[in-house]
């Protein structure tokens, strides 16, 4: 069982064990805070006289359960991988004995300083729940600091869940703004590092900025300007491979914290995802200087531009693999192991160790609720691709390197207005949009874009919504052609789409900002066109007409009775319209790829007209 937090000192077992069954509630997503808890709570400020408070994340997970005294609230300093961009993703509930619900100055100054999504106050008296008052960030004031909203009092039987919550992610959106409109010297300063192979060795491995070595770390550069870093400097190795220890060799690791020191920096950026191992022994190096790997801040920006409720869920299901193996750096500031004394038989188990294992238990079972969730997802598309499949509409996805112009392209070929944005991974959520181009419907879906080095959770995550390449018809591959690195990215495309096992499907290279890079191809299936000035879409259209075409066929055929697998396979990828079990056989009828076709065609006893 996980420890209380604060004073508990000359408080009977039984009432503290009471406290502690906490840890094993939890709330829904979207509920405030269960009436189990409160009556936790209220029993336990009832008996002792004390104020308590149970602390939640937005998952509706208790993380710590805390006790203070009448007049004061102890709140744990608690920590959170959310930026100072955001809220905490954190809110406390907590009790005041004699029925006075409504929030202290003490409340209000720990909600400011704390970030907490909501500071909520409630009242007990006679050992029976009063009304709650619930304060939630406002606007920032001129003076740095941010103005309060309080809501309630409310009912506890009453709880608006559905408003807190709403006014919660107001409040987020809200800081989001002020911090973007501060001043650039607030905005935190990073070090870009990376292993950038034995070809680099003629170039300069420190510098300041974009002017000396930028090519090395471009995109880590792209990634960490849409993240809201600045960028101050780099240090690269050419070297085969990382350091299995520290990344970088010994020597290098020194410059690098130098160029720290000398250049201010808050936070140092890896290339690369970083082992639990590499993380522990590079911390100890740098200090209280913050670290992060590709990973994390690829997970960050996904973090924060994940909309819909599906984008969410992925994002959280792969931060939440990211996370696991690297607990143990998170819990440093907590004890260890510790020696047994003169009379002691061995080590004890320390605070700290008990805290990780819990927090390990507890990402466990979330990411196990995560992956029912996401599979959940997937069925709902497959039952989603189904009927689309029975009406017969074509598919074409959109799939290519993030920032290739994708969404961009989409509102020129259906009229919409998806979010097109100059940054790295500006829309996530997929896009769906039915067009006419003269010969029929068909539906564009736009996928997330890829990148190099794409962390391998991210894929697993995203893949009910990647596998939308996977059964379409045809596939767009959208490629920059200003970018000098688009032959490498047409590469990380391909790699991508042979783990979805969509390397085999038809495709049409559509290089996009040729106003820009004036390229005229004369390759067999590629077409150059301008998304922003709409060069090149009618014979895009055309192209995607002819490609459709020629990918399907109807065929109708008599196979064995032994052909279920066959005719299963049928049902994936292309689209039955008659299916029927005689006693001679399987008639089918069904419209097909050519791969598919020729199949049939081996296996059938009999090709039907």
């Amino acid at each position: 069982m996980q420890k209380i937090n604060g004073n508990i000192s000359g408080i009977r077992r039984s009432y503290i064990e009471r406290l502690e069954s906490i840890y094993d509630m939890e709330a829904d997503r979207r509920e405030f805070c269960t009436a189990e808890m409160l009556e936790a709570l209220a029993f336990f400020t009832e008996a002792t006289g004390r104020e308590a408070m149970v602390y939640l994340d937005r998952a509706g997970r208790v993380l710590t359960v805390a006790v203070g005294e009448q007049d004061r609230v102890s709140l744990p300093m608690l920590r959170s991988r959310r930026s100072e961009e955001r809220l905490s993703g954190i809110r406390c509930i907590h009790t005041h004995p004699g029925g006075n619900s409504r929030l202290s100055e003490v409340d209000i100054q720990s909600l400011k300083k704390m970030r907490f999504d909501a500071m909520a106050a409630v009242g007990v008296k006679d050992g029976a729940l009063t009304s709650m008052q619930v304060g939630i960030l406002n606007e920032l004031e001129s003076n740095g600091e941010f103005s309060v909203n309080l809501f309630g009092l409310y009912k506890i039987t009453r709880i608006p869940d559905d408003v807190l919550w709403n006014e919660i992610e107001a409040a987020d959106s809200r800081i989001r703004a002020a911090k973007s409109k501060k001043a650039g010297a607030e905005i935190a300063r990073a070090i870009l590092v990376g292993v950038v192979g034995n070809d680099a060795l003629g170039v300069p491995s420190c510098g300041q900025g974009d002017h000396i070595g930028s090519p090395l770390l471009k995109e880590l550069s792209q990634l960490a300007d849409t993240a809201g870093f600045i960028t101050v400097g780099f240090v690269t190795q050419p070297r085969l491979k990382p350091d299995k220890s520290y990344y970088l060799g010994s020597g290098r690791l020194h410059d690098l914290v130098l160029e720290i020191q000398r250049l201010n920096a808050d936070v140092v950026i890896f290339d690369d995802e970083l082992s639990p191992a590499q993380i522990r022994n590079i911390q100890k190096e740098l200090g209280k200087t913050e670290i992060m790997d590709r990973t994390s801040l690829i997970l960050d920006i996904f973090s924060g531009r994940a909309s819909t409720h599906e984008g969410r869920l992925q994002v959280e299901l792969a931060e939440t693999k990211y996370m696991l193996p690297r607990m143990t750096g998170f819990w440093t500031h907590m004890s260890r192991m510790g020696g047994g004394g003169s009379g002691g038989g061995g080590a004890r188990r320390g605070e700290g160790e008990t805290q990780l294992e819990v927090d390990r238990r507890i990402l466990r079972k979330r990411l196990h609720e995560l992956e029912k969730e996401i599979d959940k997802i997937k069925s709902r598309r497959d039952v989603q691709r189904v009927a689309r499949e029975r009406s017969k509409i074509p598919i074409v996805a959109f799939v290519g390197y993030t920032n290739a112009g994708k969404s961009t392209l989409m509102n020129r070929l259906s009229g919409s207005n998806v979010l097109a944005e100059d940054k790295l991974f500006a829309t996530l959520d997929p896009v769906s949009r039915r067009v006419n181009f003269g010969c029929g419907e068909l539906l564009l879906v736009d996928t997330v874009g890829f990148i190099n080095k794409l962390p391998h959770d991210l894929v697993d995550a995203f893949r009910a919504t990647l596998e939308e390449a996977k059964h379409a018809d045809l596939l767009l591959h959208i490629v920059d052609s200003s970018s000098p690195e688009s032959e490498e990215q047409m590469k990380v495309v391909s790699e991508v789409l042979v783990q979805l096992d969509a390397g085999s499907k038809p495709i049409l290279n559509v290089y996009n900002k040729c106003d820009v890079s004036g390229e005229v191809l004369s390759e067999r299936d590629s077409v150059c066109v301008s998304a922003k000035t709409g060069k090149g879409m009618e014979e895009l259209k055309k192209l995607v007409t002819q490609k459709l075409a020629e990918a399907r066929t109807e065929i109708s055929v008599l196979l064995p009775l032994g052909s279920g697998a066959l005719v299963s396979r049928v049902y994936a990828n292309g689209q039955v319209t008659e299916c029927e079990y005689l006693e001679t056989g399987i008639k089918l009828k069904a419209a097909v790829n050519l791969e598919d076709a020729a199949r049939l065609r081996a296996e059938a006893i009999e090709v039907l007209p």
